[in-house]
């Protein structure tokens, strides 16, 4: 039987998304009174939210609270080539299984699927449709590799990395050659072609860097300190 989620499972969820989806800018205060207001919760759930968010990365301390954490250029491209190696052992790891016979063709056909729905909506600009139906096809090969702690070690890069950068409009990579590499790699790893599908799901990662950015400082909205910190307004921004 599955357990209903915690509020503090819920709060934690609504959190990240805020973070993650760019509403709360890198550096936004997290204080503890406002957050909590916002959220309908209690203190002490936002106490327990604040940890797993440091924890996880997301969230990092000035000395005198928690904001939300951002990358320099230096951290980004450290994350972005941690994360190229990940992909790429997910993608062998899959491919290997195919190639057992562990993966029913029904994920294949779902990861084509998936593929197809990042490629459409980033051709009609639905930027935030496109960046989730990307990270689902990226998560299926996670499901496939079959390999849960590197998943996990997967999902917090991803987590950091888009709550930290934004596209930048000087050198963004084109969306015929990022839906092609999709399908090069679906082919590769429905073949089970193990070191190939590591080849182009590493390249495929490390092609991202300098095409991302980590989100510069007139991005974010500069609100004067409190002088107890809690009555501050949580800092935001659209992306």
């Amino acid at each position: 039987m599955i357990s209903a989620p915690s509020a503090v499972d819920v709060a934690y969820g609504r959190v990240r998304t805020l973070i993650v989806g760019g509403m709360l800018a890198p550096g936004s205060r997290l204080a503890e009174i406002p957050l909590a207001k916002r959220l309908g919760v209690s203190r002490p759930t936002v106490r327990e939210v604040l940890r797993r968010l440091e924890s996880t990365g997301l969230a990092t301390s000035d000395g005198r609270g928690l904001r939300t954490a951002w990358l320099d250029e230096r951290q980004l491209r450290s994350a972005l080539l941690m994360r190229a190696s990940l992909e790429g052992l997910h993608a062998e790891l899959a491919a290997k299984r195919v190639a057992a016979g562990e993966i029913p063709r029904i994920q294949l056909e779902d990861l084509g699927k998936v593929a197809d729905a990042a490629d459409r909506a980033t051709e009609l600009g639905e930027l935030d449709t496109a960046s989730a139906a990307n990270r689902a096809f990226h998560q299926l090969i996670d499901q496939m590799a079959d390999s849960s702690v590197s998943a996990a070690a997967l999902d917090t890069l991803w987590d950091r990395i888009l709550a930290a950068t934004y596209i930048s409009p000087e050198s963004p990579r084109p969306r015929v050659q990022a839906h092609r590499e999709h399908l090069q790699l679906i082919e590769a790893i429905r073949s089970g072609a193990a070191e190939e599908a590591k080849r182009i799901a590493t390249a495929h990662v490390r092609a991202m860097v300098g095409a991302v950015m980590p989100t510069p400082p007139e991005f974010r909205r500069q609100v004067p300190e409190s002088d107890g910190g809690d009555r501050e307004p949580l800092e935001e921004r659209a992306r």
